[in-house]
């Protein structure tokens, strides 16, 4: 099983969010590291419920992090360029693992698109999922992408019309992630027989592709499931942050217990 976990940056604090790169690396194919937004379109409650925190406070207990001449957003939480510098940081520590980042497209261009780009490639994050850009809106943007290395991961929702399906899965630069659901993320119960069959609809489409499915998976045998329709593995966010926030409180983790929770729920979704 390929699976891709996403991880909210900065919830409840960077420091965290680091520890769980760690944690989870030895069992992912790709690690999705989300940068908050507080106006997000795909997030469910539980992703914007970590995004809140890593915004409002998610800053305030990280010590290990470099920071160089961004103290002052310290007292803000978590921002771009502290993300940046965790990455580098991982990246120093021989943490090899592909990264893509998924975010709005609003942070990259208050960023500045390019900066934003140049900064990935030199952080070694290797792909970018923007959910409110969709693919051929903004060429220029995927063009400067390019130009940097960065591949941009388009989404294929259950509808998605064939020929655009088509298009988008031609291409494909490293996955294409299938929206399991028509809705938001956020950890579901059972696989409808919907999504399966959405699934088996565009795996012929693209024989060769590298297809993911996420939204609503949040155990071994809804994944297992996938697979068996046709993903090549799936992405799993909401779930991970549902096991660790069990164990925030005002504020603070016990982060071995949230470690070793999400190191064990890694540990069966990867072997499934």
């Amino acid at each position: 099983m390929k699976f891709i976990p996403y991880v909210c940056c900065g919830d409840p604090n960077l420091d965290f969010t680091y520890k769980v790169v760690k944690t989870l690396a030895p069992y992912s194919h790709i690690i999705e590291l989300g940068i908050p937004f507080s106006d997000p379109i795909a997030d469910g409650k539980t992703i914007q419920a970590a995004a809140n925190r890593a915004l409002t406070a998610g800053q305030k207990n990280a010590v290990n992090i470099r920071h160089d001449s961004h103290d002052d957003a310290l007292k803000n939480g978590v921002n771009t360029e502290q993300i940046f510098e965790m990455v580098k940081k991982l990246r120093s520590e021989k943490i090899a693992v592909p990264f893509v980042f998924m975010t709005y497209y609003n942070i990259i261009y208050s960023y500045d698109s390019e900066k934003f780009l140049r900064a990935m490639n030199e952080a070694n994050v290797q792909g970018l999922i923007i959910p409110d850009l969709p693919f051929g809106e903004d060429k220029e943007f995927e063009k400067l992408a390019e130009e940097y290395e960065i591949s941009i991961i388009n989404l294929i929702a259950p509808n998605t019309k064939e020929e655009r399906a088509k298009e988008i899965l031609n291409n494909e630069k490293k996955f294409t992630y299938l929206v399991s659901v028509a809705g938001t993320t956020g950890a579901r119960g059972e696989v409808s027989e919907q999504s399966l069959e959405f699934v088996k609809k565009i795996r012929p489409l693209a024989p060769n592709g590298q297809l993911f499915v996420g939204f609503g998976i949040s155990n071994a045998e809804q994944a297992k499931k996938f697979v068996q329709a046709g993903a090549d593995g799936v992405i799993v966010g909401s779930e991970i942050i549902n096991i660790y926030s069990k164990y925030i409180v005002n504020g603070k983790i016990d982060e071995n217990k949230g470690l070793e929770a999400i190191e064990k729920f890694a540990e069966v979704i990867q072997s499934a």
